[in-house]
């Protein structure tokens, strides 16, 4: 693992970049040590470590963070579970967090943000870590608590097909209901991955921190459509940009998938999805969280 850490930090501080290893097996290293990106980044931009100084970082985090449970072996998801998400390509976990958890995780992003919940005005206030819906927000216990639920690691053993996985660290969100002063500040209909063919297997999840109905921000997609997507990009050759076209011709077939506080989404990358604007009266929250099997290698052109 040292040769990739090693890799990472050649690249980031010394500009190197004729290096032996793949920026996803970076990325994957830095997971298993419960690290997200972002944080490494800012960590080797900032502090300008060498490299035994960055490989300690390293070290200490992981064993700060590092909690492992007791493994779960009865599966998740049932037969009719496995058939639904063959047809359409999502699934949703109830229960999957406690939601004293999640009303625990609530409150440490409003501490982040400095924000507070019976203030509305402090709901849009800027902050240098928030991007729109998106907060750099992953290193906090209570956030590891929710990585190291069993049942969403089996229920990702079970389409995987595999126990080879490792999981991502991932941010949270934070969409504040619009009004006459605030717009929605999240992306349309969109996929998270190259559509250069073949698209390797992969799949996206998401936890509920709050209750969501479809006009409260609820998660969007096309359902079904990792069984047609090769198919429809086929058809569309040459055309330059099949994510306009995407939004054109899918965004009528959006179906929004609602849940309470606990529940988790797991979806295909192939199907397009979006966020929405949150028309109720309280921020819609969430923690995203993915496994990937090992070794998983994404397309290097990005289309």
């Amino acid at each position: 693992m040292q040769h990739y850490l090693e890799n990472l930090w050649k690249r980031t501080i010394k500009k190197e970049t004729d290096l032996s290893s793949a920026w996803d097996q970076e990325i994957e290293i830095l997971y298993r040590y419960n690290i997200s990106l972002e944080n490494a980044l800012q960590y080797l931009h900032f502090e300008n470590p060498d490299l035994n100084t960055f490989l300690l970082w390293v070290t200490q985090h992981d064993s700060k963070n590092n909690a492992a449970g007791d493994l779960q072996t009865e599966n998740t998801l049932s037969d009719a579970d496995m058939r639904f998400w063959n047809q359409n390509g999502y699934i949703l976990i109830k229960n999957a967090i406690p939601k004293e958890n999640c009303l625990a995780t609530q409150k440490a992003i409003w501490d982040f943000l400095e924000m507070n919940p019976n203030e509305q005005e402090t709901w849009y206030q800027p902050h240098p870590q928030q991007s729109g819906m998106m907060v750099n927000f992953s290193d906090h216990p209570l956030l590891n608590k929710n990585r190291e639920s069993q049942k969403i690691r089996r229920a990702y053993e079970q389409l995987y097909q595999t126990t080879e996985l490792f999981k991502t660290i991932d941010k949270v969100s934070f969409n504040a209901p619009v009004n006459e002063h605030h717009t929605f500040k999240g992306s349309g209909l969109h996929w998270d991955v190259s559509l250069q063919l073949p698209i390797p297997e992969g799949f996206q999840g998401l936890l509920y921190l709050s209750d969501c109905e479809a006009h409260e921000g609820a998660f969007h997609c096309v359902p079904g459509f990792h069984n047609r997507i090769n198919e429809w990009l086929t058809k569309l050759q040459p055309t330059p940009s099949p994510r306009e076209e995407a939004v054109k011709q899918l965004t009528p077939e959006l179906v929004p998938i609602t849940g309470e506080a606990g529940d988790f989404i797991i979806w295909h990358q192939t199907l397009p999805h979006c966020a929405t604007a949150n028309h109720g009266q309280s921020p819609r929250m969430v923690q995203y969280l993915t496994y990937f099997p090992k070794n998983y290698k994404a397309n290097e052109l990005w289309l």
